[in-house]
């Protein structure tokens, strides 16, 4: 099984690293540059959340700070060579639906991964995780 990262986590097989796109974090083919994934998966999470409101329904603001990557092999893993970023965002508890969230994340290493200039990139989830 090789993993893959980036995005918001909702690509199927996918960790998600907020401030980068879907899936383009990781080793990548030589000839096509696509990502190919890895059999090695790192990534730190801290993120800060404050509640706004508890009722009638609770939404809360968060702050965030990631890095990660995925690497080939174990001998080709490298921790400190993570990509990072940070952001902002907001979760909305909604029932039935569960928890909705709308996130700001800056990838600092994107022209690393993707060979784009680091932007602010705008990520929706659904669920708990991050």
């Amino acid at each position: 099984e090789y993993f893959y990262m980036g995005g918001n986590g909702l690509v199927i097989a996918t960790t998600p690293l907020r401030g980068y796109d879907d899936r383009r974090v990781g080793p990548r083919d030589p000839i096509s540059g696509e990502v190919i994934g890895g059999r090695v998966m790192t990534k730190y999470t801290t993120e800060l959340r404050f509640a706004l409101t508890l009722d009638p329904i609770p939404v809360y603001l968060l702050a965030f700070a990631e890095a990660g990557n995925v690497f080939e092999s174990f001998d080709k893993t490298d921790m400190f060579d993570l990509r990072r970023s940070v952001g902002f965002g907001a979760r909305l508890l909604i029932n039935p639906l569960g928890l909705i969230g709308f996130d700001l994340g800056y990838g600092f290493d994107r022209r690393l991964t993707e060979d784009q200039d680091p932007e602010w990139l705008f990520h929706f989830q659904f669920g708990r995780g991050f």
